[in-house]
């Protein structure tokens, strides 16, 4: 089989290379970014990430209880970036993520190359449109390198009348926390049943297609390409739609955890680069923005309410287990998610 995207589309159906298909994940996120290279040779920083990224470990190192050990910092444009995402969720079972097998049609065969397409979707749009984990509080699973995606940090950065090594400083330690958090991955658990749920509508959308299915059907690899709804024009809100209270959830825990562990900066300097209503990104995400922010006093609220009724759960007891992630009613409404957990009520 090629290693070119065209390819990996044309033998789409007739492939079955375990639960994931990688290879095609990492040539969509290729092909998403396919510009990036370009870009991030006009980078011009003068910023000594290396030297800002000692600190934050020297701090972490100085904790009672520190953090994950972050062995090294990895300075990438965007392809990479998405690459390092996948690479950094190879770990899970993905084998629970029976998507094909309830398809009007047969897929049974695609079941990989279905998961590597969206997986291969989420990892292009997070590294094409994100500073980083912190943006949008997609916590990672495992690695042991902090990536910065370059291009998208700096113009974060620049974006506020605030001291460009204060604000890199933050959002170098917010990112430091989130990838810490990783360690607790049920939120990513949550992100994949919901991208189970998702493929609802590209099964739907596939179905729709089923006269056009056989590969044969295609003069070349690329019609079949330009026949593929989701890659085309992927809807992200398909994906997240239900979950756009746990991601402001998980940013208000990334935010708070990063206050306390980074006490030694003006912490007001953390809610200004995390404010997602203050700059505008582009017009792609948006929409994807306001509708994280929109849960943002809620999810505080939330966090609030663990710490006011003493709750027997702690926030990283909450990030360790699924069940305990609150849905969007009941980041709106604690004393849902008290009793659904068994909590007794304030």
């Amino acid at each position: 089989m090629s290693d070119d995207i065209f390819s990996q589309l044309f033998n789409l159906f007739n492939n079955d290379d375990g639960d994931v298909n990688w290879n095609l994940a990492s040539q969509i996120n290729n092909h998403i970014n396919k510009k990036a290279e370009e870009s991030f040779l006009l980078s011009n920083s003068e910023l000594n990430y290396e030297e800002i990224f000692r600190a934050i470990q020297l701090n972490n190192q100085s904790l009672d209880t520190p953090f994950e050990d972050i062995e090294n910092l990895q300075i990438l444009n965007p392809k990479e970036y998405g690459n390092w995402f996948l690479d950094s969720v190879k770990h899970f079972d993905f084998s629970n993520l029976n998507i094909a097998n309830s398809s009007p049609i047969n897929l049974a065969g695609a079941q990989s190359s279905l998961i590597g397409m969206q997986l291969g979707n989420i990892s292009g749009f997070l590294s094409k449109n994100t500073w980083g984990l912190s943006h949008f509080g997609v916590v990672l699973p495992s690695s042991k390198s902090l990536a910065i995606n370059k291009l998208n940090f700096e113009s974060r950065i620049t974006k506020f009348e605030v001291d460009d090594k204060e604000a890199t400083m933050a959002l170098m330690a917010l990112e430091f926390i989130a990838l810490s958090l990783g360690k607790y991955n049920a939120p990513f658990l949550f992100i994949l049943e919901q991208m189970q749920k998702s493929n609802e509508s590209l099964i739907e959308s596939l179905g729709e297609m089923k006269p056009d299915l056989d590969p044969t059907n295609f003069s070349n690899p690329e019609e079949m390409f330009s026949n593929m709804p989701e890659l085309n024009n992927f809807n992200f809100d398909s994906i997240f739609d239900s979950i756009f209270a746990p991601l402001s959830f998980y940013r208000q825990v990334i935010k708070s955890t990063t206050k306390d562990f980074l006490n030694y900066i003006d912490l007001s300097v953390i809610d200004l680069v995390t404010d997602l209503d203050l700059v505008g990104t582009n017009e792609i995400i948006s929409d994807f923005e306001k509708k994280i922010s929109n849960y943002d006093e809620k999810s505080k609220g939330f966090i609030n309410y663990l710490i006011e009724s003493e709750s027997e759960y702690s926030i990283l007891d909450v990030m360790s287990n699924i069940d305990l992630i609150p849905s969007s009613s009941e980041i709106e409404d604690p004393i849902s998610w008290a009793a659904r957990t068994s909590l007794p009520p304030i």
